[in-house]
């Protein structure tokens, strides 16, 4: 679909009357070939809506965001719009500062990277490669154009898998919202900048089957989507549960990245050094920013090659 076909379709979507009209005129036929719609009661109960005020939904939606997270699960990342099915087993610690120890393994190919950030800079290391890379956590304040994975960076993975907490209390410089809607809550979370401007920071949605966070939203300062995630499957009854299913959509980056998390602790005991990974003997080092020019020279990235070597290709 072209990008004009998609803004007709964002536009018709904004306008719930013509939507319902689109659809009312491709149901009727069906309707009525069929003798009308089913009975209400096949239809089956209609779901029960649980009801909150802010304090408690702000509550909820931190209480599973601890500072410090150990879990183990699958990792799916690629192109968004070029979904691939295979997955990397994983094993991480985090913190919520942006510090990151992940290693990767596949079944009968052993390990595929491990990655460790403290939160300045980070260590990617590549053994089908035999090549260790340095970069720093900072990410580029304009992508690639052509290449805009090389962008992603160690926390923004962290960002997502223990998100900001909302703040408890307004105050004259930050401000959070709530809207009610039939099946969810949103929290709206408004911040001043420095120079004094209002800015959306994040929007959280709260199902209101279970008053779980359902879905974060994350904006920069100047109202680019930093990332769009989802949350469920959600691993026990407690409020303090963690998800077992997170998807991570990064605009910017053109990445999808999903977790399917089997088994979670927080703030696990973590060991000195945990997040610092020192260059190994027969290993190559090579910066990102010349791993960048020796990709380019090979010719690799973009659309056209995305099966390519990068160290930093989706889908390993």
């Amino acid at each position: 679909m072209n990008s004009s076909s998609s803004r007709n379709l964002l536009q018709l979507a904004s306008r719930p009357v013509v939507m319902f009209g689109l659809a009312a005129a491709a149901l009727c036929p069906a309707l009525v070939a069929c003798g009308g719609p089913p009975p209400v009661s096949s239809l089956g109960p209609r779901p029960v809506y649980l009801e909150a005020d802010k304090a408690t939904l702000i509550e909820r939606a931190n209480a599973w965001t601890g500072a410090a997270l150990y879990a183990k699960g699958q990792l799916r990342m690629y192109w968004a719009g070029n979904e691939d099915e295979r997955h990397v087993d994983v094993r991480l610690y985090a913190t919520r500062s942006g510090a990151i120890r992940m290693q990767g393994n596949r079944t009968l190919i052993g390990q595929i990277f491990t990655l460790a950030a403290d939160g300045a800079e980070f260590l990617l290391r590549v053994p089908s490669h035999a090549t260790t890379y340095l970069g720093m956590s900072a990410a580029p304040a304009v992508p690639d154009p052509e290449r805009p994975y090389f962008s992603l960076r160690p926390h923004h993975i962290t960002e997502a898998l223990l998100p900001e907490p909302l703040p408890t209390a307004d105050s004259a410089s930050t401000q959070v919202a709530l809207e009610t809607y039939p099946d969810k809550y949103v929290l709206s979370w408004w911040q001043a900048s420095a120079t004094g401007e209002i800015a959306l920071r994040r929007r959280v949605t709260v199902s209101r089957i279970d008053l779980r966070v359902a879905r974060i939203e994350a904006f920069t300062m100047d109202g680019r989507v930093a990332f769009a995630a989802t949350y469920g499957g959600y691993l026990g009854p407690g409020i303090d549960a963690y998800p077992s299913r997170i998807e991570v959509r990064r605009p910017w980056e053109e990445l999808v990245f999903r977790f399917e998390i089997e088994e979670t602790r927080f703030n696990p005991t973590l060991q000195a050094g945990i997040f610092r990974l020192e260059p190994i003997d027969g290993y190559r080092t090579m910066t990102i920013e010349e791993a960048m020019a020796e990709f380019r020279s090979q010719g690799g990235g973009g659309e056209s090659d995305p099966g390519s070597e990068s160290p930093f290709a989706p889908a390993p």
